[in-house]
């Protein structure tokens, strides 16, 4: 967290992590790596994630995210363990968080995060589809914390 805080790219996601309740959690010795939303595209999907955070969830002001959707949201940008850039591998596939998959393809100049399947990660978070975008664009180089790696990127990710 203060990691992410210091890089100064990232304040809408802190923000949206501390409504969730999550700081302690990646704050936590248990080594992680986060695909971290750079502020700016959060202008875009601020409406979207709201409602897709809060569809379904009984929630009664509409207006705001569930915090159990949206840790589920969140996790989907953790990964369990500590993946540098060269990791990253072409075609490779690493399980979120939040149980559900991300794909990596990296043509050597350029490293992209997508979904791997939207229409069928219903499971793991109920979007339905909703969630189908252009792949995430890791933008700089890796940010080294003390319990793993933070790659900032330049899409919100939706399971």
């Amino acid at each position: 967290m203060e990691t992410l805080a210091a890089d100064g790219r990232f304040n809408r996601f802190i923000d949206l992590i501390t409504q969730a309740g999550i700081t302690d959690q990646l704050r936590s010795t248990a080594s992680v790596t986060v695909f971290a939303p750079v502020d700016a595209v959060f202008d875009v999907v601020n409406a979207r994630i709201t409602e897709l955070t809060a569809q379904g969830s009984g929630n009664i002001n509409q207006n705001s995210a569930d915090p159990l959707r949206l840790r589920e949201f969140l996790a989907y940008h953790i990964v369990s363990g500590s993946m540098p850039s060269s990791g990253l591998l072409d075609g490779r596939r690493f399980r979120t968080v939040n149980g559900a998959e991300i794909l990596v393809a990296n043509d050597g100049s350029k490293i992209a995060i997508s979904n791997p399947a939207p229409e069928r990660q219903t499971g793991s978070f109920g979007a339905g589809g909703l969630n189908v975008q252009a792949p995430a664009l890791v933008v700089g180089p890796d940010i080294v914390a003390n319990n793993g790696i933070i790659h900032a990127v330049s899409q919100v990710l939706f399971p």
